[in-house]
């Protein structure tokens, strides 16, 4: 959903620009029990939400994925399978622009999950998956969460990191 302010200056269609790149992760641990967990982190504008961010010139998908995890959330992990991707508009400086976020699954291998200032996150926490689902606020990131969990049931991603 975009909010504009009443008044603002706004041109009236979506620059035909190309759209933001921006690559995200769901994070997931399976617990001691054997549940499945995200790792979601908490912005300065309050909302629990998935660690992504904008894919830096000469970057492909998946480092900015493994990146934008790491500076977000301190944890490390193996990235899977692309989950799905999500287009929307944002307003940026004035003006209308769509926004692309690829989102792939994030086997976390090590770190322990803290919040990073500079980023402007408040908190980083593991949920089962069904307390993550309620917390994130925004439709397509549940969408987004919901599509990995299918991925995770169908066993499509890897669970461990041993070898055969």
């Amino acid at each position: 959903m975009l909010n504009l302010k009443v008044g603002a200056p706004m041109q009236d269609s979506i620059e035909q620009e190309p759209p933001i790149a921006a690559a995200g992760g769901v994070v997931y641990r399976w617990s001691a029990a054997g549940q499945l967990e995200i790792l979601l982190i908490k912005k300065q504008d309050g909302f629990w939400t998935l660690p992504k961010g904008r894919i830096e010139p000469g970057e492909d998908e998946r480092t900015a994925v493994a990146r934008e995890v790491a500076e977000e959330t301190s944890v490390t992990g193996e990235v899977g399978p692309m989950v799905r991707q999500v287009l929307y508009t944002i307003q940026k400086s004035g003006r209308l622009r769509r926004k692309t976020v690829s989102y792939y699954l994030v086997r976390a291998i090590s770190g322990r999950p803290r919040p990073q200032a500079r980023e402007r996150i408040l908190r980083v926490r593991w949920f089962a998956i069904g307390v993550a689902l309620r917390r994130i606020r925004r439709r397509r990131l549940r969408n987004v969460v919901r599509a990995a969990r299918a991925l995770l049931s169908a066993g499509t991603a890897p669970e461990t990191s041993d070898s055969a």
